[in-house]
């Protein structure tokens, strides 16, 4: 079936909002069934506020128990500059109403399943609502990262690709405190946030995801492989309730062995 964007395709209002409807409403949608309000919320985000989590990079780069030399931390002060300089970061969310169909490994919206495996499900149980999310850290960290690689400096390639990654995780983190802060003005409480292509949540149904959003969202693009574009860009989904809680990633839970983040989220 056509994407829901497909079938929004030039019907998305000014103000940043889905109209969805179990029954057609004044044939403006063409006389096609639609599901639920969502609203879509563009955020503003802080460049300044956009913080590198310096010891998760050296943790990924193998430091364990001692420094690495100086050269290398040199190179990492000199890279976290250059992409806070040529960075891009964009992000927003939509609001769902969750709905329980009593499935374990199943999250559900009115007319929408995604089957996000069994840990992801249990940590939303208890969701009142689902805020499902995107964000990017921009073309210019990966393109800088590609451009030192090609020129064989492998390690300030891989350095940039890090520090490109740390980047769209503070502002995926940004977004999550943003959601946070208007919950809780509700009364309300959040949980982690979870991302297709980790604790067993296929990959692929990032296009169901990004099917809700409106095209070209945070300008965000994927692939037909559910590859995203920039490619340090996230996106996922956080349970909102008054009786959700946010726990630690159940790294010991998650098939995901290999998982480069296992070490630095204990």
């Amino acid at each position: 079936p056509p994407s829901l964007h497909e079938q929004c395709k030039g019907k998305i209002s000014q103000a940043g909002f889905f109209l969805f409807s179990r029954e057609p409403v004044n044939n403006f949608f063409n006389n096609v069934s639609y599901l639920a309000w969502m609203e879509v919320e563009y955020l503003d985000i802080d460049n300044r506020q956009v913080a590198i989590d310096k010891n998760e990079i050296l943790s990924l780069l193998g430091r364990s128990g001692g420094t690495l030399d100086q050269h290398t931390l040199e190179l990492i002060e000199k890279y976290e500059v250059s992409c806070t300089e040529i960075m891009s970061p964009r992000g927003g969310y939509g609001l769902f109403g969750a709905v329980d169909q009593g499935s374990p490994d199943e999250v559900a919206v009115n007319g929408m399943h995604f089957k996000t495996g069994k840990i992801v499900r249990k940590m939303l149980r208890k969701a009142e609502q689902y805020a499902f999310f995107a964000a990017t850290a921009g073309a210019g960290p990966e393109n800088l990262a590609r451009s030192l690689m090609k020129q064989g400096q492998f390690l300030e390639g891989y350095i940039v690709d890090l520090i490109g990654t740390g980047i769209v995780e503070s502002v995926a983190a940004q977004i999550h405190q943003l959601i946070r802060t208007r919950m809780e003005a509700e009364g309300m409480k959040v949980t982690n946030r979870y991302s297709p292509g980790y604790c067993s949540w296929d990959v692929a149904e990032q296009q169901q995801l990004f099917g809700m959003f409106p095209p070209g969202f945070c300008e965000i693009t994927l692939t037909e492989s559910s590859l995203m574009f920039p490619i340090k860009s996230v996106s996922g989904i956080i349970g909102i309730g008054s009786r959700v809680t946010y726990q630690d990633y159940p790294c010991e839970a998650c098939a995901m062995k290999q998982c480069i983040f296992r070490k630095t989220r204990k």
